[in-house]
């Protein structure tokens, strides 16, 4: 009696361990279909813009909405010039995949994120999606996922504030704002930044006004600068060290 209790109890743990296992498959099936997953790329041409020889690069994909082509080889430029990427160029790939189609969402910023945007992307390599926008000046630029949306009539430096969120899940530094799960430049103490070894210093406010950040105006604080201080450098380096 206690072998086919045993057996039925062992039957009825596996039956629910595939029923657990089918049921989280659906689901995570669901997101990554309603996320633009498993659809086919639309016809398009991938169109070269800066190519290194190997795997493992950053791969760039530019797309356009009334934005000359043109303006995305001075945002490419940008980009390798500044640091810390300026030390790593051979690490990054640029395509352009042609023309996309933006939002603005609730009256604030230009939003680009699509499934259609993504079956455009796919033309090309992808890892990060850019698409540049022409809208008002006053819509800010937006990053979700692995997109990018980027109003042109920013200053350029927008580009490396956006990468630094989705790239290396760095959080703004300017308040008010929300701390991504996981993201480690604001800290909740100034202690937090000793393990970074010597950095700029430690400021209140970073997203929120009870987290601190590391350097006084980095990129991540304010437009009028390209600079990401030493932390947000460590920690964009640590995820690039993965790439050759």
């Amino acid at each position: 009696m206690k072998k086919r209790v045993r057996k039925k109890s062992i039957g009825l743990i596996v039956g629910i361990i595939l029923i657990l296992i089918i049921l989280v498959g659906g689901v995570v099936f669901f997101i990554l279909y309603s996320k633009g997953f498993f659809l086919a790329p639309v016809d398009g041409e991938c169109k070269v813009l800066k190519e290194n020889v190997g795997k493992d690069k950053v791969d760039f994909v530019f797309l356009t909405e009334n934005v000359p082509q043109v303006r995305v080889n001075e945002y490419v430029d940008y980009f390798l010039e500044s640091e810390p990427f300026v030390n790593s160029p051979e690490k990054f790939n640029f395509y352009y995949a042609g023309a996309g189609d933006c939002e603005i969402i609730k009256d604030k910023a230009v939003y680009c994120y699509s499934k259609e945007l993504l079956r455009k992307s796919d033309v090309c390599p992808n890892d990060v999606v850019v698409v540049l926008s022409d809208v008002p000046k006053h819509f800010r630029s937006s990053a979700y996922m692995n997109v990018i949306s980027i109003n042109v009539h920013h200053n350029k430096n927008v580009i490396l504030h956006e990468f630094a969120h989705i790239f290396a899940n760095i959080a703004d530094e300017y308040v008010p704002s929300t701390i991504p799960f996981g993201s480690k430049n604001c800290q909740g103490s100034c202690e937090g930044f000793e393990k970074f070894g010597e950095l700029e210093g430690c400021y209140e406010g970073c997203s929120d006004a009870v987290h601190y950040r590391s350097s006084e105006n980095s990129v991540m604080r304010t437009t009028r600068t390209s600079d990401f201080g030493k932390l947000n450098t460590i920690l964009i380096n640590e995820d690039l060290e993965s790439y050759v």
